[in-house]
């Protein structure tokens, strides 16, 4: 971090508002940076849904949680078509917590929280999308209340973004594009923030485990080829958990080594699991849910990384697969700010591709392998590691704090 003693600031009182805090990569980022234990920043955090997995490990490092009013559906309703009362719960937060910098996380409704922070008198004002635009486009298509909603983005919540914030940030290019439109190009105040992997969490990993303890406490077969995957299992289908199937499926039937492990919970689960019994897999095929570890099981559970995503922002999987010593094959509909920077390390194939085309680049993923030692020499030099990451967000808000000051 920046010498203090070179610093003209106190401690800056940031304000991240994000729905909850979860566990995903948002959230991710934002608790690894809290885990920096800044001696130039301070986080609190403020959420529209409350009972998060980190929250007490937030408070325990002295972060303030804020909840946003809860509200009914209809009254939410209302909102949207600016029907509803307002909700003044920010701005009280705002003004008694004489925060420098507001930071906001999403995409709809940031125009309104960068209003509110002018009005708050809250001198650097961020307003951040971590969105594909896939992602946004499918959503506002889904049914007539989401089209309204489509159309508030694109009108008022983009034009209150561009009015209020002082600094525009985005997870890739293609996000921010969508986010502002034409002026991401030409207005000086947007730029590319990337989530970033705390390093130190894949040196621990190998302090505390051989890949032999690993597989045995984790139920994988010691001699077995795994083909890995980290994702949260949504209605979405974001995440293209039965194509990994449809893969596994050939790859099984060409090597009995093959395992697949697929990390990850959520309502889609059950009928993961159910097309995992239909497909007679079920002894070659481990769906544990949740894992906090994954430096520890990338580093000694998968041999290479797959992610064939419908749509992705910048997928900090993706950086976490990399600083362990593995090769990716992602979909090309992953940010080419992730596939270009690690061109040597991830190979992009169309979902058009055949089964037989993915089968065929996975088992060429896993003897690119590299020492987990190289894959962290790899991400340390770019803005992908939290301590870099970190110094980036210090930065961006202790220029604009001097240039308003």
């Amino acid at each position: 971090m920046p010498d203090n003693s070179t610093m003209k600031i106190e401690k800056l009182r940031v304000l991240h508002a994000v729905g909850s805090l979860n566990r995903g990569g948002i959230e991710t980022w934002l608790m690894n940076l809290v885990r920096q234990r800044s001696e130039v920043m301070h986080l609190d955090f403020f959420v529209s849904t409350p009972g998060g997995a980190y929250e007490d490990e937030a408070r325990s490092y002295g972060c303030k949680i804020y909840i946003s009013q809860q509200i009914s559906r209809f009254q939410k309703r209302l909102n949207i078509l600016g029907f509803g009362k307002s909700d003044h719960t920010l701005e009280k937060v705002l003004k008694s917590g004489k925060y420098d910098v507001l930071h906001a996380h999403g995409t709809e409704f940031l125009g309104d929280a960068m209003k509110t922070a002018v009005k708050c008198g809250v001198p650097v004002r961020v307003a951040h999308c971590h969105t594909a635009p896939e992602s946004l486009y499918k959503r506002f298509n889904e049914n007539p209340e989401m089209l309204i909603r489509g159309i508030r983005f694109v009108t008022l919540d983009r034009y209150r973004i561009l009015k209020y914030a002082t600094d525009i940030v985005a997870c890739s290019t293609e996000a921010g594009r969508f986010f502002v439109s034409r002026k991401w190009d030409i207005d000086k105040r947007c730029r590319l923030l990337f989530c970033a992997v705390p390093l130190d969490h894949f040196n621990d990993a190998q302090k505390k485990w051989t890949r032999k303890s690993f597989r045995n406490t984790h139920g994988i077969p010691e001699d077995a080829i795994v083909i890995g995957h980290a994702g949260s299992m949504q209605l979405d289908r974001r995440k293209n958990h039965f194509f990994i199937l449809k893969i596994f499926k050939e790859l099984a039937a060409r090597n009995e080594r093959y395992f697949l492990f697929m990390a990850g919970d959520g309502p889609l689960r059950p009928s993961i699991e159910q097309e995992v019994k239909n497909l007679g897999l079920q002894h070659r095929v481990s769906i544990p849910g949740l894992f906090k570890d994954v430096p520890s099981l990338m580093t000694f559970g998968f041999d290479m990384h797959i992610l064939p995503s419908l749509y992705e922002g910048l997928p900090v999987v993706g950086l976490e697969a990399a600083a362990s010593g593995l090769f990716t094959v992602c979909s090309n509909k992953i940010t080419k700010d992730l596939t270009e920077k690690f061109a040597s390390r991830v190979t992009a194939l169309s979902l058009e591709a055949s089964i037989s085309e993915w089968a065929d680049e996975v088992e060429k993923a896993i003897s690119k392998r590299i020492p987990p030692d190289e894959g962290i020499c790899l991400i340390q030099k770019t803005p992908f590691s939290i301590c870099n990451s970190s110094n980036d967000l210090f930065e961006l808000y202790r220029h604009r704090l001097e240039e308003n000051g």
